[in-house]
């Protein structure tokens, strides 16, 4: 049998995860030559396939994108990502077949790690394939602001009741539970680490999968960036809290008035790097304490001696010249709805602090209000609509296409530097 060894990587996300997906699904043919085989036949995220496989609940949607799609069939499924894996392991001339998906949110359940120890030793163990699970590690802290700063403006996650820090507790339970389980298969990275590495945060996760450290040149790494400033975060916060994109506690119903990507436009405005207050940092790092010493025990890993800097000056915190000006370049290309709670918003902001600049954006000296009441406003009412009309009708159709096409409908978006 030509594959001899399979890489499990399982998470951590916002940890390089996509960067890392992308650079390896886009260099099959740099990876084959060296003896890596990526598994891409399961699309370059193995996530999905991995919630069949692992989940103790599969039909239980991962997040809000899901919502009203069950998962359907898993049986056929789950037989047909098999199959293909192991036509894969039979016919490859490689001797590494890496897996990835940051499968990561039911790894504290045990139900969840005994499906993985039997997927394990069904296809791999029994038939004399080494196994090796990476799981990257990061600061609770940057990681919950990475975290949030994705799922607002994509998923209407800020209109969610629910308790955001439980979402890393159970993360960080999981990578104990994962480490009990797994011992001598187990290797963790440090995220930290791994951005300090000369070679690159997706050169350091080859070099710990023992990919060849000469052949690193030869490879196209991509890096991702979806970091948000605290400007448009606080608008986005606004936004959701008035017209969500899923109803409160209705998630299975979108708001005709919003779709997905509406709030794209403003990702390139340049503001304050967004955070966490400061005493929300001070509360995770109090209820954190006792798993993150736990940790250390278990990995080795320690983020408990981490140092939590003071709140900056109100003072830092007024939107800058620049800023106004990108929400200014930004208000004709949004949607008519975002554009009248554009005019709410910053009147709101006025009333609070009496700033001319927040004024200069809302009263009828305004581009943006002259914007908004001119004869564009039917016009502009119709384009959300049909944009919302086109983005319906695009995902239902995706569902009964093979990937490559489905590749056709998704936009591949510009590389920056990793955060």
């Amino acid at each position: 049998m030509p594959i001899k060894k399979v890489v499990i990587h399982l998470g951590m996300p916002k940890a390089g995860s996509r960067s890392i997906q992308e650079t390896l699904f886009n260099n099959t043919d740099i990876l084959e030559k060296n003896g890596f085989r990526y598994l891409t036949e399961w699309r370059r995220n193995h996530l999905d396939t991995f919630h069949y496989l692992f989940s103790p609940n599969p039909v239980k949607p991962i997040n809000t994108s899901h919502l009203g799609k069950p998962l359907a069939n898993k049986k056929q499924y789950t037989k047909n990502a098999i199959s293909k894996m192991l036509q894969v392991i039979n016919t490859s001339k490689c001797e590494t077949l890496i897996l990835s998906g940051e499968y990561f949110h039911e790894l504290y359940r045990d139900t969840t790690i005994e499906n993985i120890k039997h997927f394990i030793q069904k296809y791999f163990q029994n038939n004399g394939i080494e196994t090796k699970i990476i799981y990257i590690i990061r600061n609770p802290l940057t990681w919950m602001v990475s975290w949030l700063q994705q799922r607002f403006p994509h998923n209407g996650y800020l209109n969610k009741d629910c308790d955001f820090f439980e979402t890393v507790f159970v993360q960080y339970e999981g990578i104990i539970n994962l480490n009990e389980n797994f011992p001598d298969s187990l290797k963790i990275l440090k995220f930290e680490d791994a951005c300090l590495d000369n070679d690159g945060f997706v050169e350091h996760f080859l070099k710990a999968i023992d990919f060849p450290i000469e052949k690193l040149k030869g490879l196209k790494i991509y890096r991702a960036n979806e970091s948000r400033c605290m400007e448009i975060m606080e608008f986005t916060h606004f936004i959701e809290s008035i017209e969500p994109r899923y109803p409160y506690k209705d998630y299975r119903r979108r708001n005709p008035n919003r779709f997905s990507g509406d709030l794209n436009i403003l990702r390139h405005i340049k503001g304050l790097k967004f955070d966490l207050s400061y005493q929300s940092k001070i509360e995770l790092w109090e209820r954190m304490q006792k798993l993150l010493q736990k940790i250390k025990e278990s990995t080795g890993i320690d983020y408990t001696d981490y140092k939590i800097l003071p709140q900056p000056s109100s003072e830092d915190e007024i939107y800058s010249q620049k800023t106004m000006q990108g929400f200014i370049d930004s208000f004709p290309k949004l949607s008519f709805i975002l554009q009248k709670h554009f005019l709410k918003f910053f009147e709101k902001k006025y009333m609070e602090t009496g700033q001319e600049k927040f004024k200069a954006l809302h009263f009828k000296t305004s581009v943006p209000w002259r914007i908004f009441n001119s004869k564009s406003k039917i016009f502009s009412l119709t384009k959300m609509k049909v944009l919302y009309r086109l983005l319906e009708i695009k995902e239902s159709i995706r569902v009964y296409l093979p990937y490559p096409i489905k590749s056709f409908f998704k936009s591949t978006g510009k590389t920056t530097n990793a955060v």
